[in-house]
C-alpha cells in the first residue's frame, strides 16, 4: 500500500537541520546518516516489486492499478548497518551464498543507483531524487549477467599496493553485508533476469566521506554521501580461483 506517513518527520528534519561549515558545505555525520536514513524509508515506502520481473517501480498516485502491491517496507529488515533488506516473495533462490567477497565468486543480473540524500529539498521533493544517477546495469543494454563487479571484489594489482590501495577503496561493504541474506538461484543467468530482492545502503556503509579508487586514481568527491540501491538476481556462487 502506499504510505506517506513519515513526509512531516522528513521535511521537518530536512529543513531543520544545519550545515556544516567545511570545505564542503557538508551535513555533520550524525546528521547525514540521519537524513540516508529517512530518505531510504521514504524510497522503500514509495516502491514495490512489479510482479514480472520483480523490477523495483514507483507507486503511481494517479493509477489504482498498484495500489494493492505490498511496499517494499513491508518486505523489507534493516540490519544494524542501517542496510537493508528486501526479498522479493515467490523467487526459488536454494543455492549456495557468498558469505565471503575474497573466497567466493559471483554471477549476478542487476540494476543499481546512487543518491545524495539532503536536507534542502523544495516542497515536493523527494530526499532520494537528489543527485540520483544510475551507477551499474546489466539490464539496459544486452542483458549480459557479470561476475564479480568491482563494488563486490576486485583483484589488487602490485601497482595498487604500492599506491596504499586496498579493497576497502573499491568494494561497497554494505553490499557485500546484505548479499549474505540472498541464496543464490542456481541459473545460468542465459534467460531474462528474474530480481529476487533489493539491498538499500545507506553512505556510511558505502564510500562515506573516504577516498575511493576510480579510473582517474583516488578520489573522494564522486561517491561522498551517496547511498545506493541494488536490484538483482543472483544467479550462481562458487569459489573463487
Amino acid at each position: 500500500m502506499k504510505k506517506w506517513g513519515i513526509c512531516l518527520l522528513v521535511t521537518g528534519l530536512f529543513f531543520g537541520a544545519c550545515k556544516s561549515d567545511d570545505d564542503f558545505n557538508e551535513l555533520p555525520q550524525d546528521e547525514q546518516n540521519q537524513v540516508d536514513d529517512l530518505a531510504i524509508l521514504q524510497y522503500l515506502e514509495d516502491h514495490y516489486f512489479e510482479p514480472e520481473r520483480g523490477l523495483i517501480k514507483k507507486f503511481d498516485p494517479e493509477n489504482e492499478s498498484d495500489d494493492n502491491y505490498p511496499n517494499l517496507k513491508s518486505l523489507g529488515v534493516k540490519l544494524g548497518s542501517g542496510v537493508w533488506v528486501v526479498q522479493r516473495p515467490g523467487v526459488t533462490a536454494e543455492g549456495p551464498i557468498a558469505n565471503n567477497n575474497t573466497q567466493d565468486s559471483i554471477l549476478i543480473s542487476m540494476h543499481s543507483f546512487s543518491f545524495v540524500a539532503s536536507n534542502d529539498v523544495n516542497a515536493g521533493q523527494r530526499a532520494y531524487q537528489l543527485g540520483y544517477s544510475v551507477f551499474e546495469s546489466t539490464i539496459n543494454n544486452q542483458g549480459t549477467p557479470k561476475w564479480d563487479p568491482s563494488f563486490y571484489y576486485r583483484p589488487i594489482t602490485p601497482e595498487m599496493e604500492d599506491n596504499n590501495v586496498n579493497l576497502s577503496h573499491i568494494v561497497i561493504e554494505g553490499f557485500t553485508e546484505g548479499i549474505k541474506h540472498f541464496p543464490s538461484t542456481q541459473t545460468s543467468g542465459a534467460d531474462l533476469y528474474n530480481f529476487q530482492g533489493a539491498i538499500i545502503v545507506p553512505s556510511r556503509a558505502a564510500f562515506g566521506r573516504d577516498f575511493v579508487y576510480t579510473s582517474s586514481g583516488m578520489d573522494n568527491r564522486s561517491f561522498r554521501d551517496r547511498s545506493f540501491v541494488f536490484n538483482f538476481e543472483l544467479h550462481k556462487v562458487v569459489p573463487r580461483n
